[in-house]
């Protein structure tokens, strides 16, 4: 209707702006810098640390890819979205069908206006309303709006979907989405899975297969070092070592290149070179060798594999001038005093140039006492080994010289060897006769020496009888003095023990006897001394005890008079004596 508004209906109307969800980025608002994410910021440093608190989930496979990546990329690190549901400008079809159909029944000219695009399923669609990109959902969509045009359908399966200032990338398994700020002039990487980014100043660049050597972030250079390997860098000048892992280069540092420290195989060019008897000779060869000191060889060498190559060549040269044809010819020398060195004669000079080592050896050991050392200290490169391919004479015609002379000569050798063979079977012959008598000789020495041996024991086990007997007897001689000794030893003992308890039971008797007459002597003369009679009784019985024995008596006409006065004393010591 002419003067009418365009409108677009409600539920055309995209989503809020501010409806972010992992690392998706979204610029329509310029004005509200509070609700845009920060380029560059992780989940972690956008302030959600109610993360922190809860459990961690198990880790998964874009988890172990982000630790292998350098700490000074891992903040550029973007996470996708869920599902393409949560993209904040989807729009999704709900348009209002009938009152579609009321506004084309009164104005019949507005179905030059009417739009009704069908995005099918596993599609997105792409419109735009006046400057405003918009994403359509699946589904059949209709509005009414002039200014309101569809755009085109595309895939979800598309790596890069860009619609205006709108970017959908869908990153792969193992591999980081790699875009630029340049806002900011950060690098953004992102993981797998869907993002949805919204940013005037987003700049796509590509897709970062972390199984190559060197992927390009801008300026960046994301290096990638195997076991094997090293790089190196440039930094201030200065040549740096990178080991095996993932590393990052910035400028003003410079990537130099890769150096492989594994064992290497250089194939020599073949040549042709002069003996000391100037015969020329043909040679083809290989080098192994390894870098074990990569910054020494670095900093030294500017075409290390060509110096290697030079160096190897004008060696092999070298040695070939200094060796003869002879050498060349023939490794092994024949020598004719094997036979004698076998029966013991001859001297060790022949033997050791029979056993001389082949010109190959010889080459090896004097190539790799020239290079070794010096390849190794000065370069930091160390030659493992030298390989003869092919050593020929360079001229057919002596060539074929030499074979004939050769036939010829191992001719002789075959006949040598021939005669010597007879030599050793007569030698062998001889030897088993002789070695035949030896053990015969041998036998019959054994033989008497056995006998003799078997008599020697004979007389030996005999007087060892003998000697034992005579031990024996004298052993049991001696038991028996032995056991009549202790017999006559007890019966003394016995007999002091029965003297001993004899005298003691004789003594304790005795002093029974003596302790019952003292205790009667006692109570006797407690009996007489309790009367004066009794006393005059004990002096009477003293005296005639005195008395005892004696012949004659002498009277002292002072001894009434002197026992009177005594008599005290007298009574009071016999007293004593009956107690005693």
């Amino acid at each position: 209707m002419p003067g009418a508004k365009s409108t677009v209906p409600v539920s055309l109307q995209p989503k809020s702006a501010a409806s972010y969800s992992y690392g998706s980025v979204d610029q329509r608002n310029n004005d509200d810098e509070s609700k845009r994410p920060i380029l560059g910021k992780t989940k972690r440093e956008m302030g959600q640390k109610e993360e922190s608190k809860e459990l961690k989930p198990h880790r998964t496979f874009d988890d172990e890819l982000e630790d292998q990546l350098p700490e000074t990329l891992r903040r550029f690190i973007w996470k996708p979205m869920k599902d393409h549901k949560e993209i904040p400008s989807l729009i999704h079809p709900k348009a209002n069908k009938s009152a579609i159909g009321c506004t084309l029944c009164l104005c019949p000219f507005a179905c030059c206006c009417l739009s009704q695009p069908m995005v099918k399923e596993g599609q997105i669609g792409l419109s735009w309303h006046e400057d405003e990109p918009m994403i359509l959902d699946q589904g059949w969509h209709w509005w009414l709006d002039p200014f309101h045009k569809f755009d085109r359908a595309v895939s979800l399966t598309s790596q890069h979907i860009q619609h205006g200032p709108i970017h959908l990338i869908r990153v792969e398994k193992g591999k980081l989405g790699y875009a630029l700020d340049t806002q900011t002039g950060n690098p953004m990487l992102l993981t797998a899975g869907t993002h949805y980014i919204r940013k005037a100043e987003f700049k796509w660049g590509s897709f970062l297969d972390l199984s190559r050597p060197v992927n390009d972030l801008g300026a960046l250079k994301l290096i990638r070092v195997d076991r094997g390997h090293i790089a190196y860098y440039f930094k201030e000048g200065e040549l740096m070592i990178l080991e095996p892992g993932l590393h990052v280069i910035a400028p003003p540092d410079r990537f130099g290149g890769f150096v492989s420290t594994q064992l290497q195989l250089m194939d020599l060019p073949k040549q042709v070179h002069e003996s000391a008897d100037y015969v020329q000779l043909a040679i083809d060869a290989d080098v192994l060798y390894c870098i074990v000191d990569p910054k020494k060889a670095l900093l030294r060498v500017d075409d290390l594999p060509m110096l290697i190559r030079k160096t190897a060549l004008s060696t092999l040269a070298g040695i070939i001038r200094s060796s003869h044809l002879s050498e060349v010819a023939g490794s092994r020398k024949v020598a004719y005093s094997d036979t004698k060195q076998k029966a013991g004669e001859g001297n060790h000079d022949d033997l050791h140039e029979a056993s001389a080592p082949s010109f190959q050896q010889k080459v090896h050991d004097e190539f790799l006492k020239e290079l070794h050392t010096y390849m190794l200290n000065d370069l930091g490169v160390e030659i493992s080994n030298i390989r003869i391919n092919d050593l020929r004479i360079a001229d057919p015609n002596l060539a074929s010289k030499i074979s004939k002379e050769s036939i010829k000569i191992a001719e002789q050798e075959a006949e040598y060897r021939m005669l010597q063979k007879e030599a050793d079977i007569r030698t062998v012959r001889a030897n088993n006769q002789a070695l035949e008598i030896r053990i015969k000789a041998q036998a019959d020495a054994e033989k008497k020496k056995i006998l003799v041996q078997a008599e020697n024991d004979t007389m030996i086990e005999t007087a060892r009888a003998e000697a034992a007997s005579i031990t024996i007897q004298s052993k049991a001689k001696a038991e028996a003095i032995e056991i009549l000794a202790k017999s006559k030893k007890v019966e003394s003992v016995l007999k002091a023990e029965g003297e001993q308890k004899t005298i003691l039971l004789t003594a304790e008797a005795r002093r029974k006897a003596r302790v019952m007459m003292g205790e009667a002597d006692e109570k006797y003369a407690k009996m007489v001394g309790s009367t004066e009679v009794g006393v005059s009784l004990a002096q009477l019985e003293l005296q005639k005890d005195a008395l005892k024995g004696i012949g004659k008596v002498a009277y002292v006409p002072q001894l009434p008079s002197l026992l009177q006065s005594k008599n005290f004393e007298i009574g009071k010591s016999c007293k004593e004596t009956i107690n005693n």
